[in-house]
């Protein structure tokens, strides 16, 4: 038989050892709980760091899409030996340039860089050579030469097939009829897209679509992942309705970043600059510098 002091000093003892045991699990918890703050505080400076660097790339990209935009893919070279014209100095130019008759009158359409086209022999040897160097590597170009009395060279979106004739005028229909003809367009962009029409009489906006789309997650709310899941469906709603407003055409030119506008069905002519007219965002006109003003 037990007696109850042996009883109660083997109770004591467990208490005890209990009590250790509690005092060691207790200072590892301690412990762990410092170690987790420690990583909050961490992952949290870490995904402030993240969310200021998305926030400049997002600032430069921005910046570098406005200067490709602007400068439709060109570079700074380019941009030295190129001008920008409006639309209405180029069909001026080319009704002027219709009218001239003459002999070996060269016309080139080059959509494609000139030095790729189907019949480049033919083009080198009816061009000056300074003249073909200069704007061999160039794209979208109209150019008409002739031996007295020099060239034209412009520069402009890619809507046209290419072409060589050699004659005695200088072909402009094809380029006067697509600029007379009835056209429709779409400017996409993320949140802010519109849809133009044009033809002869002018150029008319048919559609505006503007939405919310979130361009930055604050430093506090929900996470970076989840703001950015968010976006891009505010960006994917934006433009399913753009879809929804472009079914009523048959054919159609997009305007913008190639990503948000790979999607839709009509013709792809490259971005836009935000800060120019609807008509000369869709021709991007420019004229080679030193080009002949007789025209």
């Amino acid at each position: 038989m037990e007696l109850p002091w042996t009883k109660n000093r083997k109770l004591k003892q467990r208490i005890n050892h209990l009590e250790s045991e509690l005092e060691t699990a207790e200072n590892e918890l301690e412990k762990m709980r410092k170690k987790l703050e420690a990583e909050q505080d961490r992952r949290s400076r870490l995904s402030r760091q993240k969310q200021d660097a998305e926030e400049k790339v997002n600032r430069l990209e921005d910046k570098v899409n406005t200067l490709k935009n602007r400068e439709s893919g060109e570079n700074l070279e380019q941009a030295s030996e190129f001008e920008s014209i409006n639309v209405s100095i180029l069909k001026n130019s080319l009704k002027k340039l219709g009218r001239i008759k003459g002999d070996n009158l060269v016309t080139v359409y080059s959509p494609e860089k000139l030095r790729d086209h189907s019949e480049i022999t033919e083009i080198k040897n009816s061009l000056p050579k300074d003249l073909f160097s200069k704007v061999s590597g160039k794209e979208g170009l109209l150019l008409f030469y002739d031996e007295d009395l020099g060239f034209w060279c412009f520069k402009i979106r890619p809507f046209f097939s290419e072409k060589l004739g050699v004659g005695e005028s200088f072909d402009v229909s094809e380029i006067l009829d697509f600029v007379n003809s009835r056209k429709v367009w779409a400017q996409v962009s993320r949140g802010d897209s519109r849809i133009f029409e044009e033809d002869e009489e002018g150029v008319e906006e048919l559609e505006k679509i503007r939405d919310r789309v979130d361009r930055k997650h604050g430093k506090g709310g929900f996470s970076q992942g989840r703001f950015e899941r968010k976006r891009n469906e505010q960006i994917e709603q934006h433009l399913e309705k753009v879809g929804e407003k472009l079914k009523q055409f048959d054919e159609y030119y997009l305007l913008g970043d190639r990503e948000v506008c790979k999607d839709f069905e009509g013709e792809y002519l490259g971005g836009f600059d935000p800060l120019k007219s609807a008509r000369n965002n869709f021709y991007q006109v420019q004229r080679l510098k030193n080009s002949g003003d007789q025209a």
